[in-house]
């Protein structure tokens, strides 16, 4: 990147941000000169030249004053473009990657940055540890008109979205797409279409939508990761993901399709009748 330097300052899964703007933005090089003194740790988002853009975490005893507001990272989605959450969510997970590498995992000596590459590297046996992206499938299972929705214990009051989990050592993501429906709601699904994806920082995931037609089975629940799952009929819905999610992007993409937003007349009518 290139440009007028800006400063993506993250604690844990909180962001700082000036509290006296309207709009959510990083600090810029002249709000950085208020805070430099307490950065404990800097990243450049990009390792290439002229990388103007920088993850900071500032030391731990850093208290926001007056016009500085501590906001957490989930708050930014839907909230500012999607450009901006990544790069904020970017620097999240350099930090935390930056933090839990400090030392090597096979022989415990002390990790130093790469030169040139993203990357923390062992100056005793030579191994790198490069920032851990973990796949995951998230997944729109659709019956005609209907949605399968789903409620997880961790969601806010009331909010329903589509079934999520990690790809599993050795898994295809049709496989984990097929495991993760059976686990949580004991359903079978069938015609696969990749969506799209989504970084998705907490702390480093990398969602990977596809949509999925029922292909038989009744839903009952594991208790665990779903609390409550059902289907529901496009036109009402509970609450869902905003659309600054995967999810929220998924719902909304399919509910147009059936309000004729999307294909044709005979496309909308295939979706109708799959019951």
């Amino acid at each position: 990147m290139s440009g007028e330097a800006r400063f993506f300052i993250v604690r844990e899964d909180k962001v700082l941000v000036p509290a006296d703007r309207l709009e959510i933005t990083a600090f810029t090089a002249g709000d950085w000169l208020q805070l430099q003194a307490h950065a404990a740790t800097i990243l450049p988002l990009d390792k290439g030249p002229g990388s103007s853009d920088f993850a900071v975490e500032l030391d731990p005893d850093f208290e926001a004053g007056e016009g500085f507001e501590w906001m957490r990272l989930r708050r930014l989605v839907g909230r500012v473009a999607d450009a901006e959450f990544d790069a904020w969510g970017k620097a999240a997970q350099l930090l935390h990657w930056h933090r839990t590498h400090r030392y090597c995992g096979r022989c415990g000596q002390a990790t130093i940055a790469h030169a040139s590459e993203q990357a923390m590297v062992c100056p005793a046996c030579s191994l790198s540890w490069y920032p851990r992206i973990s796949p995951c499938v998230i997944v729109l299972v659709t019956r005609g008109e209907d949605l399968l929705l789903a409620r997880s214990p961790r969601f806010q009051e009331g909010m329903y979205s589509t079934l999520a989990g990690f790809v599993e050592p050795g898994e295809s993501v049709e496989t984990a797409v097929h495991r993760e429906i059976g686990e949580e709601v004991a359903i079978r699904v069938g015609g696969l279409r990749y969506f799209g994806s989504q970084p998705w920082p907490f702390p480093g995931q990398l969602m990977l939508g596809f949509l999925a037609e029922y292909a038989g089975g009744e839903i009952e629940v594991d208790g665990v990761e779903i609390s409550d799952a059902a289907w529901y009929h496009y036109r009402r819905l509970p609450l869902i993901p905003g659309p600054g999610t995967i999810a929220g992007r998924m719902i909304r993409h399919y509910r147009h399709l059936l309000d004729g937003e999307g294909p044709g007349a005979e496309d909308r009518d295939r979706l109708r009748c799959r019951r």
